[in-house]
């Protein structure tokens, strides 16, 4: 039996999800569907990252605000931004933690493939991240939708039946 994963995620928590009972698992994906029975593996909770600093406002991420800049010439000045905003910069970690800790699992024999399911800006900011490490082989297929702080049952009934 293929050991599958589910991964659901927000930028501020990412739920690790086991496919058990799920004998009738296949390798392929939806476009090319193995010609074992359909099977209705149940998903069991069995870990989870948090990003506090998601839920944190944004003027507690930056120790000030942005400066300001001086002309050389004259007596104009400008305002500094950032390129990234705090909270910005704080996803895109997150989504690198993630991403690690889904390498880990790979390399490491605890997991054969996985599904992602993820708010769609979340999603693009993981799919950035997984490249060409190995991960994008294992990756089944994604689902661009936030079930974050849905039960397990909502989340199995929003993946396909065959995992």
């Amino acid at each position: 039996m293929k050991n599958t994963w589910v991964i659901v995620a927000d930028a501020a928590r990412a739920r690790f999800f086991r496919v058990e009972d799920n004998a009738g698992a296949y390798a392929g994906s939806q476009a090319a569907p193995g010609e074992a029975s359909v099977p209705r593996g149940m998903l069991v909770e069995f870990s989870e990252l948090v990003n506090l600093a998601a839920r944190a406002p944004e003027t507690s991420l930056a120790s000030d605000q942005p400066g300001q800049g001086h002309d050389r010439f004259g007596q104009a000045t400008h305002g500094m931004t950032e390129p990234t905003t705090p909270k910005e910069a704080e996803m895109q970690r997150f989504a690198k933690d993630v991403v690690e800790a889904l390498t880990r699992a790979l390399h490491g024999g605890e997991m054969a493939r996985f599904y992602l399911v993820a708010a769609p800006r979340f999603l693009g900011l993981l799919r950035d991240k997984i490249g060409n490490n190995g991960l994008k082989k294992a990756l089944v297929d994604d689902l661009a939708k936030d079930l974050s702080l849905r039960r397990p049952d909502e989340i199995r009934r929003a993946l396909p039946e065959r995992l």
